[in-house]
């Protein structure tokens, strides 16, 4: 293990690498099926596969902007879902996520064209069905976001779909956006009563100072999704690199605080102070849990004595 980084039991999987190399793994397959069950339990996903041949998706257009999706999977009846780790805030987000879905949609098209095409030539005869390649199966772009789209509300998940802005009527049930704002769950734990997106958002969000899964987590997919992020189900060489990742993580987020102060714009140092607030509570409050006393937790985070009794 490399100086001055604590490694807890699970892999922070907010950590885009390390969200693919779970979620991604053919061995932790179960895993995600039982995510998507939760998130998305009126299609009844039997099973899934997963699409690694083009984890790149090249834009149609000259020098245009690839998608480069963290993990794609597809069920049984053919239904396309992107699965995405989004843990800073962008631009045009959901521009982004509509764009991105473009790209499923248009390889879907494109293999029933084909398909079609071969039919023809065996049967040597025009097909009558010839739209039929519009006759895709849905897409699904989910986002675990871990920022808020949505301020000063407590509601962390949010589905969109095409509708008439009237009465409200389906165009299209093919294409389809789930977004687990989980920042929006403030909760220092979790309950039984939660909604599963709830304790999904807290689960993906303290994994990595979590020593053990709380009892609230009682759905046997939180015992799928702990196991797979138990460090000591990594290899040897995996520790050692996930070691070194935490350790540059760590720096990078300790630099772009430290940025933040410096920056003379009030709104900057308003931000960077908030987010070190932020990381001081969520320090003591893993403290607190685990026992520590608060005099001690007061000298480790500078927290006064009430703070700590009010977390």
């Amino acid at each position: 293990m490399e100086k001055n980084v604590t490694i807890n039991r699970y892999v922070n999987i907010l950590m885009d690498k390390w969200f693919k190399r779970i979620l991604g793994a053919e061995a932790n397959k179960e895993t995600l099926l039982a995510l998507l069950r939760g998130l998305i339990p009126e299609r009844d996903i039997m099973d899934i596969f997963y699409n690694t041949l083009n984890f790149r998706k090249k834009s149609f257009f000259e020098d245009g902007h690839d998608a480069v999706f963290d993990v794609e999977c597809i069920d049984a009846r053919g239904s396309r879902f992107v699965v995405e780790m989004q843990r800073e805030r962008q631009v045009h987000f959901h521009e982004r996520a509509l764009f991105y879905a473009t790209f499923p949609i248009q390889e879907q098209v494109l293999a029933k064209k084909k398909e079609q095409d071969r039919k023809r030539k065996l049967l040597r005869r025009q097909s009558s069905t010839h739209d039929a390649q519009f006759d895709y199966p849905p897409v699904y772009i989910i986002s675990f976001l871990n920022f808020s789209l949505h301020k000063n509300t407590e509601q962390v998940l949010f589905r969109y779909d095409l509708r008439e802005q009237t009465i409200g009527d389906l165009m299209t049930d093919r294409i389809n956006f789930i977004f687990l704002e989980m920042t929006n769950f403030r909760k220092t734990e979790p309950t039984e009563d939660d909604s599963f997106a709830e304790k999904l958002s807290y689960a993906l969000t303290h994994m990595s100072i979590l020593e053990n899964r709380p009892m609230a987590l009682i759905e046997q997919v939180f015992g799928l999704l702990f196991e797979a992020c138990n460090v000591n189900a990594l290899t040897a060489q995996e520790q050692q690199e996930y070691t070194r990742d935490a350790m540059t993580t760590k720096m990078d987020r300790e630099n772009i605080l430290y940025t933040k102060w410096l920056d003379g714009k009030e709104e900057g140092l308003a931000e960077g102070r908030a987010e070190m607030e932020e990381e001081r509570r969520r320090s003591a409050a893993q403290f607190k849990r685990l026992g520590v006393s608060p005099t001690i937790i007061s000298e480790a985070t500078g927290l006064s004595l009430e703070e700590i009794e009010a977390l």
